[in-house]
């Protein structure tokens, strides 16, 4: 049978009617008017100057923008908290000596700071109203929150009580969200609770595999013959697992690439669908350390990408030969605590500090023992620990001990989604090896165990996948360029890509693919219209087209706005997901959204 069902979403920018940042609204008829109007917009987004700006502010004395690394040393002392950097400087938090605050510098001064350490100015939600107003922004998740003062120069992380837990520092800026722009005040508060199952066997069966991806031979990883320089660290895998109801198939493989181009995606979809799986998820971890198999920055290894596609496909075919029933789905979600506006050692936006979603979902499909055949784990973060020019060894970073430790302490195959991991969430590591990326996915596994001591039973067995076809503006020179003549055949038309987006229920449990980096502001947006009692985005599915930025926070010339799809792709991935977010299957229960 075919795709579920597949329709093609007029979300062209040719004939595309925008709510531009709460300034004003546009209707565009003609693509030549896209960036005019993105950059209106932004425009109306900072409407205050710099003159206005308030002073920076100052954390322990030290005023940010104006304190030298010098002086930070001579006030504070010397971090006794080791770092790969003299100019990354940590030091115990105030009050809670386990975490750390980060000191950021640029040119040798004080740039920036993310602090778990307590300030009195600021002890709790309702002090900081009463001296600030009320906060430009805000996101709330289960248990925390966070604050955006950007024209003050302060974020702020609270507790459902109110009280602060992270303070973060800079020179006050702009207005980063607008006036009354949907994304000013976000919800993501859910209760994760379900009436007791019927107790009729579900029909849903389910089978896993994983299959190494390594190379097998590395002079032609790099061009010129350099990838005989490289070995591998930690082996790299394609990890599976097939749903079936009835006679739908879902395939969903988490994959140890750092992406591949969309030709290669295409073939691999392809010669699955002709094997009789039409539903394919092909989800990749973008671990930096695995080399460049799109060919976007030069050099395009061939024979190692048909072998991920080969290797991928046996996976596939191996998970299918071990179907097996299954007596139920659990659904379970932790939070990894923002104390410090980052996860303290373990990730934070590098981008726009705090903004960032510290939610670990776990999707677990359970045998007939009681035991987990696949946990399908999710979370937001870069797969960038190891600096693979300095440590020369391929490895999955720490996605690999992330699965592999998951399926120790639980059972069964575990498998790896990303998350709206843009703009940029990367690791907060204090070293960038091997040891660091292991010790990282051993940290998160915690979360995930957390988050399936919490998890409650899926009331459906429903199994579903709808898809929209999505045509992208490219505009990003360098990108288009790539595009244009890339190795492999890319579906372009009048300077538009065409890729896709799905929407994925397995049980009540809703998942919804985007084509690229997606940065947080938007899936905080889609999450929050999500219906699913678990909900979850997967980044780079079925496709990597770069960084999807909103249009409020699009920076002309920034690395993001360079190494992506241009100024509308936020906005097209926004609307696409706001349309597959309310779109559920006819037997699925009824959800809990606030």
């Amino acid at each position: 049978m075919g795709r579920t069902s597949v329709k093609t979403i007029s979300v062209m920018i040719d004939s595309c009617a925008y709510e531009m940042s709460g300034c004003m609204r546009f209707r565009i008829f003609r693509s030549g008017f896209v960036i005019a109007a993105v950059l209106a917009a932004v425009w109306c987004s900072h409407m205050v100057s710099a003159g206005d700006m308030p002073d920076a502010p100052s954390y322990r004395g030290l005023v940010v923008g104006r304190a030298t690394l010098d002086e930070v040393r001579a006030a504070l002392g010397d971090s006794p908290v080791e770092t790969r950097s003299p100019q990354d400087l940590r030091y115990p938090a105030v009050g809670n000596p386990a975490l750390s605050d980060r000191l950021y510098f640029r040119n040798s001064r004080l740039e920036l700071v993310t602090a778990a350490s307590a300030d009195p100015d600021y002890p709790d939600r309702a002090t900081i109203e009463r001296t600030l107003g009320v906060p430009e922004a805000e996101v709330l998740f289960q248990t925390q929150q966070y604050l955006d003062y950007t024209q003050r120069g302060l974020k702020f992380i609270c507790r459902p009580d109110g009280a602060t837990t992270g303070v973060i520092y800079f020179q006050p800026q702009p207005r980063r969200v607008p006036v009354d722009h949907p994304n000013a005040r976000i919800d993501l508060r859910r209760q994760l609770q379900a009436p007791p199952r019927s107790g009729v066997p579900m029909q849903l069966r389910v089978g896993t595999a994983e299959e190494s991806i390594a190379p097998e031979r590395f002079d032609d990883l790099l061009p010129d013959g350099k990838g005989s320089l490289l070995s591998l660290g930690e082996n790299l895998f394609a990890r599976v697992a097939v749903f079936e109801r009835g006679e739908r198939k879902v395939v969903i493989a988490g994959l140890d690439v750092f992406g591949l181009g969309p030709w290669d995606v295409q073939k691999l979809r392809d010669s699955l669908a002709e094997k009789g799986f039409p539903n394919v998820i092909i989800a990749m971890s973008h671990t930096h350390a695995n080399v460049d198999t799109i060919g976007f920055y030069g050099h395009y290894p061939e024979r190692y990408a048909a072998r991920i596609l080969n290797r991928t496909e046996a996976a596939v075919m191996n998970a299918a030969a071990n179907m097996t029933g299954v007596a139920g789905l659990r659904l379970g979600s932790s939070e990894m605590p923002l104390d410090g506006g980052r996860v303290v050692d373990l990730v934070r936006n590098g981008r726009d500090p705090g903004v960032l979603d510290p939610t670990v979902n776990v999707l677990q499909v359970i045998g007939d023992d009681g035991r987990p055949i696949v946990n399908v784990i999710q979370l937001a973060c870069h797969p960038e620990v190891i600096e693979l020019d300095k440590t020369r060894a391929l490895s999955p970073d720490f996605v690999g001990t992330l699965c592999r430790e998951t399926s120790a302490r639980l059972g069964g195959q575990s498998v790896f989604l990303n998350g709206a991991l843009g703009g940029m969430l990367t690791p907060d590591t204090r070293f960038r090896t091997q040891a660091a990326a292991e010790e990282m996915g051993r940290r998160l596994t915690e979360f995930v165990v957390q988050a399936a001591a919490n998890s409650v039973a899926s009331e459906s067995e429903t199994l579903s996948i709808e898809t929209r076809t999505v045509e992208y503006p490219v505009t990003g020179e360098s990108v288009r360029t790539f595009l244009e003549n890339a190795p492999g055949p890319v579906e372009m038309h009048d300077g538009h890509v065409r890729t896709e987006m799905s929407v994925v229920w397995i049980g009540d449990a809703q998942f919804i693919t985007v084509p690229g980096e997606l940065l947080p502001d938007i899936g905080f947006r889609v999450t929050q219209k999500m219906t699913g009692r678990l909900r979850a985005i997967i980044g780079l599915a079925n496709g990597e087209l770069g960084y999807l930025v909103p249009s409020f926070d699009f920076r002309v010339g920034g690395y993001e706005e360079r190494t992506g799809p241009g100024s509308a792709g936020g906005e097209i991935t926004q609307a696409v997901g706001l349309e597959l977010a309310v779109t559920r299957p006819d037997n699925l229960s009824t959800g809990n959204p606030e």
